[in-house]
């Protein structure tokens, strides 16, 4: 059985297009993938920068929060010393 060239043309279109789809799934295959990595390490890059600005803040209260124990301790002190000549 001989094909006729018009059906050979389109049997070789088909397959051409075929390839293209497969370059084409491999490609966005790809990029997603690099796309996929560099949202991990932008993510990543982004939970160091939260977790030193919790750090920040955790040491920031406790200073505060020494302060204020300072400042109960003095007012503490302050009360409880008999006055002067009662």
């Amino acid at each position: 059985m001989k094909l006729s060239q018009e059906l050979i043309a389109i049997l070789a279109v088909g397959v051409t297009l075929t390839g293209l789809q497969v370059t084409l799934f491999v490609t966005m295959r790809t990029e997603m993938s690099e796309l996929r990595e560099d949202l991990r390490e932008e993510m990543r890059g982004e939970m160091n920068v939260l977790r030193e600005d919790v750090r920040h803040d955790i040491d920031a209260l406790r200073i505060d929060i020494q302060d204020i124990r300072e400042d109960v301790r003095q007012l503490r002190d302050k009360l409880l010393v008999p006055a002067a000549g009662a």
